[in-house]
């Protein structure tokens, strides 16, 4: 990614661990803001406070259900 995402929001479902972690840490770093959305409230939260401490302000987690209309 060459600066292609910087300044720009971006959405990662299932952000709390694995590919989901790796593609929002990722995202940060090239300078994208980044949701950071999860089922569990304390992993995601977690990550989301992992990648601020390296990259400020560019992280914001979000509980969210996917599989749930409501």
């Amino acid at each position: 990614m060459t600066n292609r995402v910087d300044g720009k929001m971006s959405f990662v479902t299932g952000a709390a661990q694995g590919l989901g972690e790796a593609i929002a840490y990722m995202l940060a770093k090239e300078g994208s803001k980044v949701v950071l959305a999860d089922i569990n409230y304390d992993k995601v939260v977690s990550v989301s406070e992992r990648i601020n401490n390296e990259f400020p302000e560019q992280a914001f987690p979000l509980t969210l259900d996917v599989r749930s209309e409501e």
